[in-house]
């Protein structure tokens, strides 16, 4: 004897302000006035604070479309991995927040009510979506794993950086890594516009979007053509000594331009340097001609086979220091981590002295 089929709820429910509506249920007897969601779209903007669409989970769709494909709740709770009354819980969840009944089930199938036929599509869509984005994200996130943009001072860049990304990228054939080296001012601008993962840099002041992890400090010194006087006293040189000799500064927008202005009784031909330039290499090359002599950190010290020469300056000592620099809150990727982590192996073995000193050997 066939039975009347009995669906999962007695009848419809009658919708609220607070229902779930879509937009193409045209011939559904959902109140269309109700809707909040447009062209498979939830509207945020038209559903109340207090409204059951804040509810509504991929699973609830998922398990929707499960019964629709299989026309029974048995294999569709089968195909989620979940048990039956779970299943039915869902839908029953799902339809308290449409405020409709969506299938008909009698002791031998499943059928979809014209509401749930009209859902179907857009259901689709929204779990489509859904699993497309996931795919893009999981797809970002591993290309990000083998990129690392970082912005650089001139000594790190130069001293530091070659030998580890040479060193990456040997044991990581698919690395991509990308450097921006500039100034502490230029540094800083790029992690704050999120154009590089970290940087490597001087902090200037308390910046509410930036975080400051200090690497390491270094004393300043006298950088001056190898046959220049100042360079050939082999021992450390007082601020005092520099006094009338043309000397090269750099702009106020570096980290060592602030730090000059520091300094008492700095001799007029620093303070009011004959020539100012605003990148190193610019500096380094009229260094180079003999144009006059400059400051420059311990790091950045040429090698012993080149024609300039770094002295210490003393009375006073003065100290640059240089810290990791990311935006605050912003999760490094493991590549980012481990070049990080691979500088301040490089400082340790750099430092001179106590010209140069890892900030975790600072006392």
């Amino acid at each position: 004897m066939r039975t009347n089929p009995a669906p999962l709820h007695p009848g419809p429910r009658p919708l609220s302000n607070s229902a779930i509506g879509y937009s193409n249920l045209k011939n559904s007897s959902i109140n269309q006035q109700n809707l909040f969601i447009k062209d498979g779209r939830i509207n945020m903007a038209t559903a109340p604070r207090n409204s059951p669409i804040y509810t509504v989970s991929i699973r609830h769709i998922r398990s929707f479309l499960s019964v629709c494909r299989y026309k029974s709740f048995t294999r569709a709770a089968v195909d989620l991995h979940v048990s039956q009354p779970a299943l039915t819980m869902a839908i029953r969840q799902l339809e308290d927040m449409v405020g409709a009944s969506l299938f008909d089930r009698t002791t031998r199938n499943v059928t979809l009510t014209p509401e749930a036929s009209d859902f179907l599509p857009i259901a689709e869509k929204i779990v489509g979506d859904f699993d497309i984005a996931i795919q893009d994200i999981r797809a970002t996130a591993h290309q990000r794993r083998r990129r690392v943009a970082i912005a650089s001072v001139y000594s790190i860049a130069t001293k530091v950086l070659p030998d580890i990304v040479k060193d990456m990228a040997d044991r990581n054939p698919d690395i991509h890594v990308r450097v921006r080296d500039g100034n502490s001012s230029d540094v800083r601008r790029r992690v704050r516009q999120n154009e590089v993962d970290f940087g490597v840099g001087s902090k200037e002041r308390e910046d509410a979007e930036l975080e400051f992890t200090p690497l390491f400090r270094d004393q300043l010194g006298l950088l001056a053509r190898h046959d220049h006087p100042l360079a050939q006293t082999g021992g450390p040189v007082r601020w005092a000594e520099l006094a009338g000799w043309d000397f090269i500064g750099l702009s106020v927008d570096t980290a060592t331009a602030p730090l000059l202005e520091q300094i008492p009784n700095l001799p007029e031909s620093i303070r009011l340097p004959r020539y100012e330039v605003s990148t190193n290499s610019t500096l380094w090359a009229m260094i180079e001609t003999g144009l006059g002599v400059t400051t420059t950190p311990a790091l950045s010290a040429p090698k012993p086979e080149s024609s300039l020469r770094f002295c210490q300056l003393v009375e006073p000592t003065v100290w640059r220091d240089v810290s990791i620099i990311k935006r605050r809150g912003r999760i490094l990727p493991p590549a980012s981590i481990e070049i990080i982590r691979l500088i301040k192996t490089a400082l340790r073995a750099a430092a001179k002295g106590h010209l140069i000193e890892p900030a975790d050997e600072i006392a």
